[in-house]
């Protein structure tokens, strides 16, 4: 069970913060490239002889820039959110190559801290990593669904014409979702980078796709048809569980896709379902 927590950590840590956008009615492509930037960040800084500490939070704020840069492209300038998120996201690529050389940065001086976060455990079986995951969901979580701010991300994403006249600002809103997003992604792409003790700028290639597999089983739990945390946390963990098992089992590169690509599709056709539901019942 800790074997398949810790393996599902990194991108349970992503999807986190990509709900928040989503519930927004908002997506940010840029996710796999934050991720990647904050790992090479690090590894970079860190190879030059940065402190290890200082050189987190130089990619986290790294990361909480690019993050800015989305929220005000689609709220000040009025750009979609897609389109602004995937050209920012090859802007941050070719950053990544840049600062990689486009290859893989790896270093024996690290030390035990590089990997302290991604592969250590407490009390000899507990990973630190499904630790700090517990930690950042719960927060997110509370903030969400405990919090008047974060429950506004819903109104945002339900209408966010109507919220105007509430008194909810949904730019603002969408401003800090994009925020938290890429902050969230940075603190992934770290534990990342401490679980393989290297970074490469190819690292969040896939990760768009298996974060929306994630959310969009996630959004078939606990509040069908709408974006929640712990129907996130249970949807990266069936995907992970499909994944290691189709290893597992030696299934083709074609055949893994196939299958997520299915999940994917029977998820997004449930929501659907659910949502036209629940519409026909209001009325």
């Amino acid at each position: 069970i800790m074997n398949i927590l810790s393996s599902s950590v990194i991108l349970c840590i992503g999807a986190l913060g990509l709900s928040l956008v989503m519930i927004t009615g908002e997506i940010d492509f840029a996710c796999g490239s934050e991720l990647a930037a904050a790992a090479c960040i690090t590894a970079v800084l860190a190879k030059a002889g940065v402190n290890y500490l200082i050189a987190v939070c130089i990619a986290i704020l790294f990361c909480a820039c690019v993050g800015t840069v989305n929220g005000f492209l689609h709220t000040k300038i009025g750009i979609p959110g897609f389109i602004a998120t995937m050209g920012v996201s090859f802007v941050v690529d070719g950053f990544n190559k840049m600062i990689t050389g486009s290859t893989r940065i790896f270093s024996s001086q690290w030390g035990e801290i590089f990997v302290f976060i991604g592969q250590k455990k407490v009390a000899g079986f507990i990973p630190v990593s499904v630790i700090l995951l517990i930690i950042l969901a719960g927060g997110v979580l509370v903030y969400t669904e405990g919090m008047t701010n974060g429950r506004k991300l819903y109104a945002v994403g339900s209408n966010s014409d109507a919220c105007r006249y509430v008194g909810i600002d949904a730019r603002k809103e969408k401003m800090k979702a994009f925020i938290i997003s890429a902050v969230l992604c940075g603190v992934a792409g770290v534990v990342n980078a401490s679980q393989i003790n290297a970074a490469t700028p190819y690292l969040g290639t896939s990760t768009l796709v298996n974060l929306l597999t994630m959310l969009m089983l996630g959004a078939t739990f606990y509040r069908p048809g709408a974006f929640n945390v712990p129907g996130t946390i249970v949807g990266a963990l069936i995907v992970n569980i499909i994944n290691n098992g189709m290893v597992l089992i030696g299934a083709k590169t074609w055949q893994q896709y196939a299958v997520q690509g299915g999940v994917m599709l029977l998820a997004v056709t449930m929501i659907t379902i659910l949502n036209i539901r629940a519409k026909k019942g209001k009325r």
